[in-house]
């Protein structure tokens, strides 16, 4: 975190969010002995920051104008590539998921399925062999908490799973920063793969359903938490999910030919991102609000 600006007790912070928002510069705005303070994530925004205030000091409407007039022709390239670079991590877990879908043929090869399961698996004679969590864990193959949620077993499935994460995720990542975002990641997964096995007691399931829970849940409390963080999650989108995840629970997605749904891992998802949003809210309001700036 690099300290950027401390607002005056009569100055309101909204409009000039706003515009840095826009301008994709991911900050934070914490409250320090009674005063509000501006950090940024990226030090190397500062001179774009620093023009930005600059203008709100001078003339609030000219940052509102700027807001508006924004040039938008022959720069949506530039502006993927930004977002991308940005946000790299967002897109290392979409092409990983999108490499696996391809050699296991989505889910159609078992033989490589296997390798990313929970536990290995084989079939013979109709039935299926699998091993016990401990097991696995002592033969050390501690890849498998993780690598089902790269596995998806239709077009659907997988469009679906990485429209959101790249939607969702990847303003997450620049919002809360690279390590704070693999780690939320990496915990929900891990919690909604192992959870799903324990309760359905079967290895072959898979995808990124459980992490999109998770980021949907931590995106739609944190402007909760932090008024100053941008809605990413409106309140009719958060309801379309809490009904999606209801109706996950009953026949309907195998009457639609959706397949069965792990919805334990959908569960356990949304439940681990609004935990680790909280702890990252806690963590704002007791430890960087106390970090001094340069």
């Amino acid at each position: 975190m690099y300290f950027a600006y401390r607002f005056d007790t009569t100055e309101d912070p909204q409009l000039l969010a706003n515009a840095l928002w826009h301008h994709k510069v991911a900050h934070q705005i914490v409250e320090n002995q009674g005063a509000k303070e501006l950090w940024l994530l990226d030090a190397s925004q500062q001179p774009t920051v620093l023009q930005l205030i600059a203008i709100w000091k001078e003339d609030p409407s000219l940052l509102q104008n700027s807001l508006v007039n924004k040039p938008t022709e022959r720069t949506a390239p530039t502006n993927l590539m930004a977002q991308v670079k940005r946000s790299p991590l967002t897109m290392i877990v979409l092409l990983i998921s999108f490499v696996v879908a391809i050699i296991t043929e989505l889910g159609e090869n078992l033989s490589l399925v296997s390798l990313f399961t929970i536990s290995p698996f084989n079939v013979s004679n109709g039935h299926i062999y699998f091993m016990t969590l401990s097991d696995v864990m002592a033969k050390g193959e501690y890849w498998r908490l993780l690598t089902p949620a790269f596995l998806h077993f239709s077009v659907i499935h997988i469009v679906f799973n990485c429209l959101w994460v790249w939607d969702v995720g990847r303003k997450l990542e620049m919002m809360v920063g690279k390590f704070v975002w693999l780690f939320s990641v990496l915990i929900t997964a891990v919690l909604s793969n192992v959870l799903q096995y324990y309760f359905s007691g079967y290895p072959i399931f898979g995808g990124l359903s459980g992490v999109v829970y998770g980021l949907i849940g931590f995106a739609w409390l944190l402007p909760i938490l932090r008024p100053y963080y941008p809605v990413l999650i409106h309140k009719g989108l958060m309801i379309f999910f809490m009904i999606w995840l209801v109706v996950g629970y009953t026949s309907l997605p195998e009457t639609m030919g959706l397949g069965r749904i792990a919805n334990t891992a959908h569960t356990i998802g949304l439940i681990s991102g609004l935990a680790l949003c909280v702890c990252f809210w806690l963590f704002e309001v007791f430890f960087v609000k106390q970090q001094k700036y340069d």
